[in-house]
């Protein structure tokens, strides 16, 4: 997932989470439209953590494959000797 589907998916969501919210309390949709955008920013923050964490997880990842696979061509290489 890119970085701009990452905050934009999770900023509609936010968007939506806060529209919902109002309807919910059957009170008009759009007001405090300010309330949205914030709403949208604080989830769009969180899926940048979000984005950076998941990069962080498949580095580590990569890192721990290149490990057990060294490992395992060494423990090969000394079981031929």
């Amino acid at each position: 997932m890119t970085l701009v589907g990452s905050v934009a998916g999770f900023a509609t969501l936010g968007f939506t989470v806060r529209a919902y919210a109002l309807g919910i309390q059957k009170r008009p949709i759009l007001e405090g439209i300010s309330g949205h955008f914030l709403t949208a920013g604080a989830f769009g923050a969180v899926g940048y953590w979000v984005y950076n964490l998941q990069n962080k997880q498949v580095e580590q990842i990569e890192r721990k494959k290149e490990l057990l696979l060294s490992n395992r061509a060494r423990a090969e290489q000394s079981e031929d000797n």
